[in-house]
């Protein structure tokens, strides 16, 4: 990659109905290889549709309050966040009705997946009761006041480790400080918490691996 390339300008704004597509590819991607998702949607291509659905209600929903960002370089749509906004707040009627139809059009693949999925959670159900009720605890401390909560936050896999994660934060984070306000979120891969760390968040729970859950790492931020 020449330095010309590597050195592009990264635009962040805030997503509009017509990247959103796009934004849901983005998010799929990067999600679909998690452990959890591997085990409960063993069908990669069944995994990744039920993850463009999900990712479209997420955008649908967060689009309205304008808290979803996304990073362009080189003219490609390459970088996702989603913060939940401090307070409570409602999806509104449109947005629920086309959530619901997009949950209807993935029924199929949803269907040819839930034996796999309720036989792992069956039988991992035991151990993994105390440590959703541990996440519980540690979300409510986490997520304590009037905080800003980073839902997801996603590259495209060909984009990553240029900097569009970095400008996502950035954005975010500064808003955070000028308003004193602090920010929390919950990563399950092991190699994400030393980097936010290097946004001031702080490990407040760690929780090791559970059956088909994997192991969680819950963070939060003061403002600077």
């Amino acid at each position: 990659m020449s330095d010309t390339a590597r050195h592009q300008p990264i635009t962040v704004r805030p997503l509009t109905p017509d990247h959103l597509d796009a934004a849901a590819e983005v998010l799929a991607l990067a999600f679909s290889e998690e452990p959890g998702n591997r085990v409960l949607l063993p069908d990669p291509d069944a995994r990744l549709r039920l993850l463009r659905t999900a990712a479209r209600n997420q955008l649908r929903a967060g689009l309205p309050l304008g808290t979803v960002h996304v990073a362009t370089l080189e003219h490609r749509l390459g970088g996702v966040a989603i913060w939940d906004p401090p307070g409570p707040w409602r999806t509104s009627l449109t947005t629920t009705l086309r959530s619901a139809g997009d949950a209807l059009t993935g029924l199929p693949s949803l269907a040819r997946q839930l034996p796999t999925a309720a036989t792992v959670l069956a039988r991992n159900l035991p151990e993994a009761v105390p440590t959703v009720l541990r996440r519980r605890r540690g979300v409510a401390h986490a997520g304590a006041g009037a905080s800003w909560h980073l839902a997801f936050l996603a590259t495209d896999p060909d984009l990553r480790g240029r900097g569009l994660a970095r400008a996502l934060l950035d954005r975010q984070l500064t808003r955070c400080d000028e308003d004193r306000a602090p920010a929390w979120l919950e990563t399950t891969d092991p190699v994400n918490p030393p980097l936010y760390e290097r946004f001031g968040f702080v490990v407040t729970t760690h929780l090791d691996r559970a059956g088909w859950l994997p192991g969680l790492w819950i963070m939060r931020r003061e403002p600077r």
